[in-house]
């Protein structure tokens, strides 16, 4: 296959097995009316793109597969993230997901982890969380109706990221993630920024989360406080984690 410029620019898009490489490029050649793009002309699919790429992704082991789930749903809350702290600064939720997604991960490929007191500390854990977000937002707290939108399906992206680390319910949490924060409200409003988005989850998430690794680079929302801080401290948490994973993975071959 002839690589163009811009396959040039994308190391991990170049390494991944070929048959994600060319649904991957089939896909960007689309156009899709969920994203506002005018050359949309109904043919294109994109939940049917968003499944495609999650059908290959089991592909491989059930094990693996469930963890490629949780590594995308992880790389997209930390983008969400700030946009939740930014309407709802006292939220209770968002760094506590984020901390047992990664200790899930964990558990899951180092067996020096699995004893049952941790494993039952994790799923109360869990349980926690699903019970702050069975509550009602509260209309009156969060004011203006497009505002409800936003932190909704923001809010959804957590929820539906606890909902991931449920095996029988992976890939169809992780595809609501995906229609909350590609055609939804979660990480931009702005129906002009939904090309560029879906362009970064596509040649940047997929790629990463199938090796289990940093993307390049985090799309950043608008309104966002110190960008480059934000975007040096999520990279560098990734990236330490995925060294962590790789390490294990190294000592373990079991998965």
């Amino acid at each position: 296959m002839v690589q163009s410029s811009a396959d040039k620019k994308l190391p991990l898009l170049n390494k991944i097995p070929e048959p994600l490489k060319t649904l991957i490029n089939k896909i960007r050649e689309d156009h899709y009316p969920e994203l506002y793009e005018p050359e949309a002309d109904e043919t294109a699919s994109l939940d049917d793109a968003l499944t495609d790429i999650l059908d290959v992704f089991q592909n491989s082991g059930k094990t693996l597969c469930h963890l490629r789930y949780v590594w995308l749903a992880l790389i997209l809350a930390l983008v969400v993230e700030p946009i939740v702290e930014s309407y709802q600064p006292q939220n209770n939720f968002t760094k506590a997901t984020l901390e047992v997604l990664e200790r899930w991960i964990f558990f899951q490929i180092d067996s020096t982890l699995s004893s049952a007191q941790l494993n039952l500390e994790l799923q109360q854990d869990t349980n926690k969380l699903e019970a702050i977000f069975s509550d009602p937002i509260d209309p009156v707290k969060n004011g203006e109706i497009a505002n409800l939108q936003i932190i909704s399906e923001c809010r959804n992206v957590f929820k539906n990221a606890i909902g991931v680390l449920d095996r029988e319910q992976a890939k169809e949490a992780t595809l609501a993630i995906l229609k909350d924060c590609l055609a939804g409200y979660a990480i931009s409003p702005a129906s002009s920024e939904r090309r560029h988005l879906f362009d970064w989850w596509l040649l940047e998430v997929v790629p990463a989360s199938w090796y289990l690794l940093s993307p390049r680079a985090l799309y950043l929302g608008e309104g966002l406080e110190n960008p480059e801080e934000f975007h040096l401290e999520r990279i560098k948490k990734l990236q330490e984690i995925s060294s962590q994973v790789r390490c294990i993975f190294t000592k373990n071959s079991s998965i």
